[in-house]
């Protein structure tokens, strides 16, 4: 018997699914009859949906095509899988495998198509629906199916995953484009809470709530009224809900902490660590050597990971959902009898936004964008008076600060009031952020948290012990910066209300120190960093003036920055002239100006601060360009 021949091993000739076998046809332009003219197009497609899609060809393929030839010659077929598509994923039974590749095949095609990146609303409309007057009708069904299959308890759990996925990854795709307003004209929010609370699906929330708050923040400014999401996120009220929301973020905040951790370590320092720098510092050749000098910026250059897009939903809960802000603040005092348990979800944000804030600038424009929305959900959280209140209250729980920048906050290894982590994060953005460029609307955010915290202290009569003359510094660093680079700045949106708004919040620290201060020693330390910044808070009235120059016309009274640079000053100028010219150690100079204040008080501390502030977080405007790329990114 002879024996059998086999063909080479290398000239095997490699196996080609069925699935590309068809696509790669449809790709050249054949019609289903022609591909196989023994069955209709019905049958066609029909047997092209029951196989398994292979998502990473498919996309491969479509990311190929240029948009031209995706509104040209493929623009038949792409029209016809999302006609297809939608039909069998509105009609098949759940037990029928076509629904679920529908679903994964339009989540494929919509990926690939919206993120050709520089389509028009129309052309969107093309693609999907086949025109502009086709796109009522596709798209109504297109949002009914998926808020139907979403909401159905009935629905395998992966496909209402894989729906919910779809959804997300329109809106990311569709960006703010006009087809994305066809999914504020269903109420997708019962959907949506049902995929949180169920038993089964609550392992999505992080998806669930990227996908409301890409709903909720669609055309948000210039038409909020007419967004009925954002009025929803206000309307729930079931705490199960509310707190599965409070799991799901604590998670992954964590999660994006840790990625900064992991790539420099700055875990507190404990005292075998600081006997053994000590010891270190003592060998030959590191006696002359420089304070270690910080981390690369290169090394951050891709944080935070795109998790920290929770952040975005925490903003519009803490914001609109007064339930909310009471499930948050419930989990610091419920933490605060349990020294062993996971810091609570605030504590938890507060020490994300502290690496937020300390390399937002450093590394890019997206960290920025992250840095301004940590910076807003501060600012709702020290607006809410049942928030802030809970966390000027002592705490069990320390908050670990971000330590990978010099210069860096005195370390407090005892518990505090969580405001005191607020002001420190502050601090941060302060510290490490002054730049020509200048972020002006996140520096304008930072004063106002400071301002609010300041207002409520002083209103609550709550004597804050907190190493206040860090933040002072940080404040007129800030002004000295301004000052100093007025030919720069003058031009840069935004200057004048900083301005406006740092001075202010210095007259008011001045006018109420005796209230919100810890101690004379705090009342003192204060008002020598004023005397001690003179020269700095001298120039600003050039650069003020530099401001109302530029006015149409002069104005009939002083500006509120006016009065209190004003007012500033006369507090400087009364206790400089006591220190005298005579008087050069810090420490005899800051024992006349304890003296001074212990005999009569503040000199002339101004007091026309009565009415409460206004509510700033209603106006905040988040850059979306990168929460949309990160949620893309996040999606298969």
């Amino acid at each position: 018997m002879s024996a059998m021949s086999f063909p080479a091993r290398g000239n095997a000739t490699p196996y080609v699914s069925r699935f590309i076998v068809l696509f790669q046809k449809l790709f050249e332009g054949l019609t289903p009859t022609q591909i196989n003219p023994k069955e209709s197009a019905e049958e066609f497609w029909s047997e092209l949906l029951s196989l398994d899609v292979d998502r990473a060809y498919l996309a491969k393929r479509l990311t190929e095509f240029p948009k031209d030839d995706c509104l040209g010659r493929q623009k038949p077929l792409l029209v016809s899988l999302f006609s297809i598509c939608l039909l069998h994923a509105r009609t098949a039974p759940y037990d029928d495998p076509k629904k679920s590749h529908a679903v994964q095949m339009m989540t494929v095609l919509t990926r690939c198509l919206l993120c050709k990146g520089d389509l028009a609303g129309w052309e969107v409309m093309e693609l999907f629906a086949g025109g502009v007057n086709q796109s009522d009708n596709f798209f109504n069904e297109f949002v009914t199916t998926i808020g139907t299959l979403l909401g159905d308890d009935d629905a395998p759990v992966d496909l209402r995953h894989e729906v919910l996925q779809l959804a997300i990854v329109f809106m990311c795709g569709v960006n703010q484009l006009s087809p994305g307003a066809y999914l504020l004209r269903e109420d997708l929010t019962p959907a949506i809470v049902a995929m949180i609370r169920g038993p089964e699906t609550g392992r999505f929330t992080f998806e669930a709530l990227l996908l409301l708050a890409l709903l909720s923040n669609f055309h948000k400014s210039d038409a909020a009224k007419l967004n009925p999401f954002l009025r929803h996120i206000g309307e729930i009220t079931d705490v199960a809900v509310l707190r599965r929301v409070c799991w799901a973020t604590e998670f992954t905040a964590a999660a994006t902490i840790k990625a900064y951790q992991d790539i420099s370590d700055d875990s507190p320092p404990t005292m075998s660590s600081m006997i053994g720098s000590f010891m270190s510092s003592l060998r030959p050749d590191r006696a002359f050597s420089s304070t270690p000098v910080n981390t690369p910026k290169e090394l951050f250059k891709n944080q935070p990971i795109e998790a920290c897009i929770i952040l975005l939903p925490i903003f519009e809960f803490v914001l609109r959902n007064r339930t909310f802000s009471s499930v948050l603040v419930e989990g610091v005092r419920d933490a605060a009898g349990d020294k062993t348990s996971r810091p609570p979800l605030p504590h938890t944000i507060v020490s994300l936004s502290s690496y937020l804030l300390t390399h937002a600038t450093s590394t890019s424009s997206r960290a920025i964008a992250y840095a301004n929305i940590a910076l807003n959900i501060f600012l709702a959280m020290v607006e809410t008076k049942e928030v802030i209140r809970v966390f000027c209250e002592p705490s069990l729980h320390s908050v670990r600060l971000c330590r990978q920048r010099h210069s860096m906050l005195p370390f407090t290894p005892s518990p505090r009031p969580l405001i005191c982590a607020v002001l420190d994060c502050c601090i941060l953005w302060l510290r490490h952020n002054l730049h020509k460029r200048l972020e002006t609307s996140l520096y304008l955010t930072c004063m106002r948290i400071c301002y609010q915290t300041i207002w409520f202290l002083q209103k609550e009569h709550i004597r804050l012990d907190y190493h206040w003359s860090q933040l002072w510094k940080a404040i007129i660093g800030l002004l000295d910066f301004l000052g100093g680079k007025i030919d720069e700045l003058t031009s840069t949106t935004g200057i004048e209300q900083l301005l406006q708004e740092s001075l202010v919040l210095l007259d008011i620290a001045s006018s109420k120190a005796e209230i919100f201060l810890p101690s004379p020693q705090a009342i003192h330390e204060y008002v020598y960093e004023l005397v001690r910044s003179a020269p700095a808070l001298r120039r600003l009235t050039a650069l003020l003036r530099s401001f109302i120059s530029r006015a149409s016309s002069a104005p009939l009274q002083e500006s509120p920055s006016e009065q209190a640079l004003s007012s500033l000053l006369y507090v400087t100028n009364y206790y400089e002239e006591k220190v005298g010219a005579k008087n050069r150690s810090a420490s005899s100079a800051m024992h006349i100006v304890a003296k001074e204040i212990e005999r009569d008080g503040i000199h002339n501390a101004s007091d026309s601060y009565a009415e409460d502030p206004p509510s700033w977080s209603e106006g905040v405007t988040i850059f979306f360009r990168h929460v949309y790329s990160d949620g893309m990114a996040l999606m298969p």
